[in-house]
């Protein structure tokens, strides 16, 4: 028998992490799924009103309402459900900052990580979501449900800029743009500003839809490419973005798309890169080391990479000012690297 320590430690925290922890999900993902946010936004506000909307039993949803009250995404007054600021802003298919897919997202990344012992004993990745022919269907669909949390930290992160430094930004390069969630707000505080975004033919139709949803539409233009292959041009750009893009390019790849978003900017331009990062001994936080994990189970190259990476990787491709921008909402602080 294992000697065990003469205080026993609470089983609680690893109860948590390995049998309860996807509890919540499941729980927010089925009230997404069945819109009761919405539900209760446009005024049904009682279990067999929100029921009759959604087509659910009204006994069980009812039990699913008070778990979600529990979760702080509602609350209750008698018998009447109410909308929290949250859920109001980002579970409500009638805001602007709706997380539209988010809870088919997050199921379906739950079944892939239950495989994520089978894949470190194969060495082997899943397959991407629908085959090859399929990724630029799930990244379009990906965009979506991931917008908002990245608007609020670009929002956020814009407003901390220099004035004089952000006013230089002109002409701007979204790279793997998406729905444009950290080139809008650029946009939004600046009317003088032009962006160019360069995604997947299938994920560009989103990005035009976000950007007139937001009031920015004419001031951005398109290019259906692929971020590896595209030229990016030399001396063209007064900031290019890197939102969540350098994560699956890897180690290798990685500072290739940083120099060359380095030749694509004028002399003192400025690149931004948006990135979950560990500590430099990659030992937290636990965020970005999990989110290294789930990149490995589909892009074997795909990691996370510390700031003490990002430094030398930027440094090499010839920029001189490395700044971190922290912001409330971000998990890790953003990077605005200047030529």
């Amino acid at each position: 028998m294992a000697k065990q320590p003469k205080k026993l430690p609470s089983a609680v925290p690893v109860a948590t992490d390995l049998m309860w922890g996807g509890w919540s999900t499941a729980a927010l993902a089925a009230a997404v799924e069945l819109d009761v946010f919405t539900a209760i936004a446009t005024g049904k506000t009682t279990a067999g009103e929100i029921a009759a909307v959604a087509s659910a039993d009204e006994s069980m949803l009812r039990r699913l309402l008070d778990a979600v009250v529990a979760l702080k995404y509602l609350t209750r007054k008698n018998d009447r459900y109410a909308l929290t600021p949250v859920s109001a802003t980002f579970l409500n298919r009638g805001s602007d900052l709706y997380m539209e897919g988010a809870a088919r997202l997050a199921t379906g990344q739950m079944v892939g990580l239950f495989q994520l012992a089978n894949v470190i004993r194969s060495g082997a990745p899943l397959s991407p979501p629908g085959g090859p022919e399929g990724m630029g269907e799930f990244f379009a669909m990906l965009v979506k449900a991931i917008f908002a949390p990245n608007y609020v930290t670009a929002t956020e992160a814009v407003a901390r800029i220099a004035p004089n430094l952000r006013a230089r930004f002109k002409a701007v390069l979204d790279v793997g743009g998406g729905a444009a969630a950290w080139s809008i707000p650029f946009a939004q505080k600046n009317r003088a500003t032009r962006v160019t975004v360069l995604d997947m033919p299938q994920v560009t139709p989103v990005t035009r839809q976000y950007a007139k949803r937001f009031g920015v539409a004419s001031q951005y233009d398109y290019r259906d490419g692929d971020l590896r292959e595209a030229d990016l041009g030399r001396d063209r750009y007064d900031l290019v973005i890197l939102g969540h893009i350098v994560h699956s390019e890897g180690r290798e790849a990685g500072p290739r798309l940083i120099a060359r978003c380095a030749e694509a900017l004028h002399d003192r331009g400025a690149l931004l890169i948006c990135e979950f990062i560990p500590n430099d001994d990659r030992t937290g936080p636990p965020l970005a080391m999990l989110f290294g994990l789930n990149m490995m189970l589909h892009i074997p190259e795909g990691d996370v990479f510390t700031m003490k990476e990002y430094r030398i990787w930027l440094k090499a491709a010839g920029f001189r000012t490395i700044k971190s921008i922290r912001t409330p909402s971000a998990p890790s602080p953003l990077i605005l690297a200047t030529k």
